[in-house]
């Protein structure tokens, strides 16, 4: 399910059935890595997306929490993104997954709350439409049993 307003209404009838969130993490640059923080965002943003339909009615994906990736300092903190997932277990949402292409959250892994997937970018700028699609299936290939292997775990399949 999706964070809009077509989807909400049936998240809150379904809640019960929907103990996963899908929350994409996205550097924002307007320096020299404009391109690539773009192209992450890109390549998240489609890949969640992806999921989402995979697991309709398991996952909810959130809205993407951004933040400036101009240097270490102004990155965020994971205290800061711990608020955010603090506040999805209050409400039941037993597990939640990260997804990004940014290395720089594998540091700040072990202090995170949640699941964290780092994927290594792949642009899809140049790509054809056919030959983009078939990346984007390969790679959601990998991620399915990942995510299944999340629930597994925590004693919820």
């Amino acid at each position: 399910m999706r964070w809009s307003t077509e989807d909400i209404p049936s998240f809150v009838k379904e809640r019960q059935y929907v103990d996963t969130v899908l929350l994409p993490l996205l550097p924002v640059e307007f320096g020299d890595g404009i391109r690539q923080s773009a192209a992450m965002t890109e390549f998240i943003t489609v890949m969640t997306a992806e999921l989402e339909k995979q697991f309709r009615g398991r996952i909810l994906l959130a809205p993407s929490y951004t933040y400036l990736a101009a240097d270490e300092e102004s990155r965020p903190s994971s205290e800061e993104l711990n608020k955010w997932i603090e506040s999805m277990k209050k409400e039941k949402l037993k597990h939640i997954i990260l997804l990004t292409a940014d290395s720089s959250w594998k540091k700040a892994e072990h202090d995170l709350d949640a699941f964290l997937i780092w994927m290594p970018l792949v642009p899809l700028e140049n790509l054809e439409a056919s030959y983009k699609k078939q990346v984007i299936s390969e790679q959601i290939k990998q991620l399915l049993p990942v995510i299944m292997d999340i629930w597994k775990k925590e004693g919820n399949s």
